[in-house]
């Protein structure tokens, strides 16, 4: 496969079942060019060959989507020391295995995430990062959703101080967090979040520190907030 550096690629999408479709990738020692994609789709072995791809290195991917349901697709991701750059990507979705490789991706310093979207319906999907104390850094983030396990490895984030959420979303049923809910009260940052855009239940709020903001960024009170939330009702 050759893709012309300067070519522009509007959907990147591999998918392999079998690890025999991308031996011969994962052999090799050269990177492979994929030019200037806009948005990237890697299922089961093909998550493999991240580490092999080469974008431009003004491009601007808009998704980069991973998605993993056996935790071989990522072994040798999560075997490696080294950080897997993808340069500067807007969106973010990881499904499943592929959450746990999160720590490996590293992003142009001064780019800011639309979307942060982690889902991993089994606990063993998270459990490497669950394994391990270091903090993952994401940068700055501007919506967020997490589901299912992948809400247990919150803790675990850090997200840029001079940030403001525009959506934080939490979906998990309770006895997928029950990490989560061992946690002391406001133990957990999050910074600056919209008002409107806060989706946590509600035994998990308490868990968290975070400062909901107009639209100004002024913070809203909580005698404001409820007032807000009674007139919605109403």
């Amino acid at each position: 496969m050759r893709i012309r550096e300067d070519w522009k690629v509007e959907w990147f999408r591999l998918c392999a079942r079998e690890k025999e479709r991308v031996s011969e990738i994962l052999a090799q020692e050269q990177t492979i060019c994929v030019g200037r994609v806009k948005s990237i789709d890697l299922e089961e072995y093909a998550v493999s060959i991240l580490p092999k791809l080469r974008f431009h290195e003004d491009c601007e991917v808009e998704w980069l989507i991973l998605e993993a349901s056996e935790e071989e697709h990522v072994s040798e991701i999560l075997a490696q020391n080294q950080k897997i750059y993808v340069g500067r990507v807007k969106s973010i979705g990881l499904e499943e295995y592929a959450v746990s490789i999160l720590p490996k991706l590293e992003i142009h310093e001064d780019c800011r995430i639309e979307w942060l979207r982690l889902v991993a319906n089994r606990k063993e999907y998270v459990e490497p990062i669950l394994a391990q104390s270091k903090p993952i850094y994401v940068g700055a983030v501007k919506n967020a959703s997490l589901g299912g396990y992948a809400v247990s490895i919150l803790p675990r984030l850090r997200i840029h101080g001079d940030n403001i959420m525009e959506e934080f979303i939490l979906s998990a049923a309770e006895e997928q967090i029950p990490d989560i809910l061992e946690e002391g009260d406001s133990n957990i940052e999050l910074g600056r979040i919209r008002l409107g855009g806060f989706h946590v239940p509600e035994e998990v709020r308490r868990k968290l520190r975070y400062t909901l903001v107009d639209g100004e960024g002024k913070e809203v009170l909580e005698g404001e907030r409820k007032r807000r939330r009674s007139t919605r009702s109403n």
